[in-house]
């Protein structure tokens, strides 16, 4: 360092105790001299003028975290309409983390002249962290705006803070702009407002899908036992595709991830009993991937009936169980089934289960009932699903079920996929690095994937991989 870093850097320290003492309303003796002709705020507001980053970093320190009081507050965003862009935005985020509402008038009056748009989103951060209901008019304009103006405003609506916030926030959602509601409804979910359910629920029926998508979409992130009827009704509002899919997991997230899950199913449930044969299969689907004793007494009630139609029902929500609780009935199934379209659905559904991650058993279990599946598949298309599954299962056995298949030409690519894949995982790998060596040199000489090569060999040498990220488009 030299001599007149040392200096600057002595200068800092310095004026940085002078600045805290005045802070604190002491005037050190042996600074008496530099601190006397001007107070604790001006020298503030001197710091905030300076070049000098360093300076600059102490003086917006001071405003964030000392200095406290009204006064102080509008002497420092009385600065912001004179300074230049980069320290608008400096100072901007000081006054938002300070959180004195006082700063409030100087950031809206910044918000309306500044034609900057990093600018113009700080001081809409600044806005939702010092305003309250009355800023959500000029919040709701800056939402229609563009980026990053735009997700400025969503995040401030988060954060704004008030009684009145809310409701205003679920007007705009009813009778705002059209191509903004769904936006105002997830607003909503993010600021877990409660006290909108009944809005969020009368909005997942709405006529525009857009609306009742975001809603049930909110309902997810929040909603419990008591909104499980109104979210139904969302289900069958939803049109068949992408809506109702969409509007299904909500439902399903509800019962089976949400806290009163078991009361939500059991909800869903009732529901399902007491509807119309017509709503029933429309809400098959979804019981079915809640699961549960009480579904599956359904389902195999479906299954067992005479009538194909029904059967074909119960078989279709069987293939939706989300773990492996019917592995065994499967088997069962599959084991009688004669019909082609049966047994491919069946042995597709053991495929999927067998190695999910909450599905119930443990490895050796998961590992057992995927080479059992093996064992029925008869098509090397069925095998190959089954090999690119099997990864899932991260255990030195699922390598040793794997590595033969390597050795057969149709289903060798699978084969590597599967134990480059295992490979990934360091503690598996390092723990049996003979086996995993001898398999990746077989990958090595088998595979024409590039991608699994390069990864091949940086395993076998100890070194990590990471997925590359899709190129944005």
């Amino acid at each position: 360092m030299t001599v007149l870093a040392r200096r600057h850097r002595s200068t800092i320290v310095l004026m940085w105790a002078v600045l805290t003492c005045l802070s604190c309303g002491l005037r050190p003796a042996a600074a008496a001299d530099t601190a006397a002709p001007q107070d604790a705020v001006q020298m503030t507001v001197d710091f905030l003028a300076k070049d000098d980053q360093a300076f600059r970093a102490i003086g917006l320190d001071r405003v964030r975290y000392g200095l406290k009081g009204e006064a102080a507050t509008k002497q420092f965003a009385g600065l912001l309409s004179k300074l230049a862009p980069a320290r608008q935005l400096e100072l901007t985020a000081a006054l938002a983390d300070r959180g004195d509402r006082a700063a409030l008038p100087a950031t809206l009056a910044l918000l309306m002249a500044s034609q900057e748009p990093a600018v113009r989103a700080a001081a809409i951060h600044a806005v939702g962290s010092l305003g309250s209901g009355t800023e959500v008019a000029v919040l709701k304009t800056s939402l229609a705006a563009a980026d990053p103006e735009k997700a400025a405003a969503r995040r401030a609506l988060t954060i704004l803070r008030g009684n009145d916030v809310t409701p205003l926030i679920v007007e705009a959602a009813k009778v705002g702009e059209p191509g903004l509601r769904p936006t105002f409804i997830d607003i909503l979910a993010d600021r877990r407002a409660v006290s909108a359910l009944p809005d969020l629920l009368a909005a997942a029926v709405d006529g525009d899908p857009a609306v009742r998508t975001a809603a049930m979409r909110a309902l997810a992130r929040f909603g419990g036992p008591e909104q499980v009827a109104g979210m139904v009704q969302g289900v069958l509002k939803a049109a068949s595709g992408g809506e109702r899919d969409e509007a299904e997991r909500s439902l399903v997230t509800v019962c089976t991830q949400n806290p009163g899950k078991e009361k939500a199913a059991e909800a869903l449930l009732t529901q399902f009993k007491a509807a119309d044969d017509a709503t029933k299969e429309t809400l098959l689907t979804v019981l079915a991937r809640v699961g549960g004793d009480g579904a599956l007494a359904i389902v195999d009630g479906l299954i067992a009936d005479a009538n194909a139609g029904k059967r074909r029902l119960g078989l279709t929500a069987l293939a939706k169980w989300p773990d492996a609780t019917v592995s065994q009935r499967l088997l069962d199934l599959l084991g009688k089934s004669q019909d082609p379209t049966e047994r491919e659905l069946l042995l597709a559904t053991l495929i999927r289960i067998a190695p999910l991650p909450d599905n119930k058993l443990k490895d050796k279990q998961k590992l057992e009932l995927l080479e059992k599946t093996m064992s029925l598949c008869k098509r090397d298309e069925d095998r190959r699903r089954v090999l690119e599954r099997a990864n899932a299962i991260r255990t030195i056995e699922t390598l040793r079920f794997v590595a033969p298949y390597l050795d057969d030409p149709n289903l060798a690519e699978p084969a590597c996929l599967s134990v480059v894949e295992l490979a990934h995982h360091r503690t598996i790998r390092d723990a049996n690095k003979d086996e995993f060596t001898k398999a990746l040199d077989k990958v090595l000489g088998t595979t024409k994937n590039e991608e699994l090569i390069e990864r091949a060999e940086r395993y076998k040498q100890g070194q990590t991989w990471e997925r590359k990220k899709p190129a944005k488009s």
